[in-house]
């Protein structure tokens, strides 16, 4: 059972590498988009269910049912879920950094925090459970750090690279995307102090293994986390910060 939890700032080549990496190891690919479109399509009709019934189950059907089972037992779903919360837990998944809520800190808000980081880590920890996932983004890392058998990979690169990525990856013009990349890192900064308590969410002790996606072709770098997958499935790689092998 793999899991690879992949992090780094926009553009830093995760939203590139991650479904490269799904295909190597044979897992499922997950990120922001995927969220997006599961938490859209959570609600099944008589006719969906039918067609359930005549055939496994696709990748995005396993992904929103899952989405689905952890946001009801959270019971932050919406109108039948808690009044107080709303559907915040489904935006907060599925947004980019910069459109997440930041709050102003009063203690009614630092307690709809504590539902929507709750709802986050569920969710991501679910995905996980089910194995052969690879997760991009969402704090996955550091939720995942205690998780024995989750690669934790980080990614870095030039900073002109990044632009263009985010421009491919976007559509959005150079000006709009140096914009768009700045707005991120505030915002991404904010989110991992916020919620993780973490100043610098690239200290690279918080992985496994950093890769420079500027310095490495995209499909070698993909063959490199494969290669520790494995090698941290069969103990080569050290699990835990500090451990040594037996």
């Amino acid at each position: 059972m793999s899991i690879v939890a992949l992090g780094g700032l926009s553009g830093g080549g995760s939203r590139l590498l991650g479904p490269i990496v799904a295909q190597k190891i044979g897992a499922d690919y997950v990120d922001r988009l995927i969220l997006t479109n599961a938490a859209k399509h959570i609600g099944a009709t008589v006719e969906a269910l039918h067609q359930r019934e005549q055939r496994p189950p696709t990748k995005m059907e396993r992904v929103t049912g899952l989405l689905q089972r952890i946001l009801e037992r959270s019971a932050v779903t919406g109108a039948t879920g808690d009044p107080y919360f709303g559907s915040g837990a489904t935006a907060l998944l599925t947004e980019e950094f910069e459109d997440m809520p930041q709050p102003t800190i009063t203690k009614g808000h630092e307690i709809e925090d504590e539902k929507y980081i709750e709802a986050m880590r569920k969710v991501i920890k679910g995905l996980a459970s089910e194995g052969n996932v690879v997760l991009v983004g969402r704090g996955a890392s550091i939720i995942l750090k205690d998780n024995p058998i989750a690669l934790r990979v980080g990614t870095v690169c030039r900073p002109e690279d990044r632009v263009n990525r985010v421009m491919q990856l976007d559509k959005l013009d150079r000006s709009t995307a140096e914009k768009t990349i700045i707005a991120r890192d505030k915002a991404r900064a904010y989110f991992y102090t916020r919620y993780f308590d973490i100043l610098d969410p690239d200290d690279p002790q918080l992985y496994h293994i950093v890769v420079n996606t500027s310095e490495m072709d995209l499909e070698y770098t993909a063959e490199i986390i494969a290669n520790a997958v494995r090698a941290l499935e069969d103990g080569r790689l050290l699990r835990k910060p500090g451990t040594v092998p037996s």
